[in-house]
């Protein structure tokens, strides 16, 4: 437990900038050099240099001690849990580095994040996210929506691992990609990432925008079983899978002076859909074809994502 105690501090005061060695003064004058290792809302433990831990109630401590405690501890805690982490283990764990790598799984390519605070003897959810029709095939430049979902304030609140496939040529010229090889293959991929990573199977989630969301739609009736729940955003089902979505959470985002994506179809398919309590219809006034920022924009939709959970 020694030899922990003094790694585990070491490793926090090197996160944290040294930032938790310091000179401790308890309310009666005493001092004592010391390291954080922990809070609660009544006690603090410190250690000194030869490894001894001490707990004692934040009421003993001085003043500027405890300003010193509220201002730092969710850092120093979080460093804490870091260093405590067990590493990611698996067939992606590779991947998992904190920045957005790139790589393939058989025909599709696909660009992947995981941070690597992430705890190894936990499970998270996996976001995939569905780009629109595009002609690019350079893996790589379709993870520009996803990367909404690494920011440090999302991830802080919903620590989660992202996958962006690139629906690679000819298919993610046609507008329809996603309904074809490619979407086969996004959920074999998740499939795999479910299989090689410490992924929770009852938070599995889908988005997409213009062709990403008709693709969401698409592979939530594909895969009803894999998927927790899906936002498409400029995009739609069709009414021949509207039956295998009534029991799916699924919400549609749509503007009504969408140029590109005619609000009338997502109104037809949200009337298909109207009486299932697990769907949601939200129409924006204006806002064009590009709205998916501004759905995400709004901490509720996350909040509703991230809450759901399978069975």
């Amino acid at each position: 437990m020694r030899t922990r105690a003094i790694g585990l501090a070491l490793v926090m005061g090197l996160m944290a900038g040294d930032l938790s060695a310091r000179t401790w003064t308890s309310t009666d004058g005493k001092t004592i050099e010391a390291e954080f290792v922990g809070a609660t809302d009544t006690e603090v433990t410190i250690m000194r240099a030869d490894g001894k831990e001490f707990t004692m109630p934040l009421t003993r401590l001085s003043d500027d001690d405890r300003a010193w405690i509220n201002e730092n501890k969710d850092e120093l805690m979080k460093a804490a849990e870091a260093a405590n982490a067990e590493p990611i283990e698996g067939a992606f764990a590779n991947l998992v580095t904190g920045e957005f790598e790139l790589s393939t799984h058989g025909d599709l390519p696909f660009a992947f994040y995981g941070s690597p605070d992430l705890d190894g003897a936990k499970k998270y959810p996996l976001l995939l996210v569905l780009h629109g029709k595009s002609s690019n095939n350079e893996n790589g430049k379709q993870a520009g929506m996803a990367r909404r979902f690494t920011q440090a304030a999302v991830q802080d609140q919903y620590p989660c691992f992202v996958v962006a496939p690139l629906c690679y040529q000819p298919y993610g010229a046609t507008g329809g990609g996603w309904n074809d090889k490619p979407g086969e293959e996004a959920i074999s991929l998740v499939e795999a990432l479910i299989g090689g990573l410490p992924v929770d199977e009852t938070r599995i989630y889908v988005t997409g925008n213009s062709m990403g969301g008709f693709g969401t739609c698409h592979l939530m009736a594909e895969a009803p079983k894999l998927f927790t729940a899906g936002v498409a955003v400029a995009g739609y089902g069709h009414s021949g899978n509207a039956g295998d979505l009534k029991r799916e959470p699924l919400r549609l985002y749509h503007a009504v002076d969408d140029p590109v994506v005619g609000v009338e179809g997502a109104r037809s398919f949200a009337e298909a859909l109207e009486r299932s309590d697990t769907f949601l219809y939200t129409e924006y006034p204006d806002g064009g074809h590009g709205i998916y920022g501004r759905v995400f924009e709004d901490p509720a939709t996350l909040e509703w994502l991230f809450g759901q959970v399978e069975g």
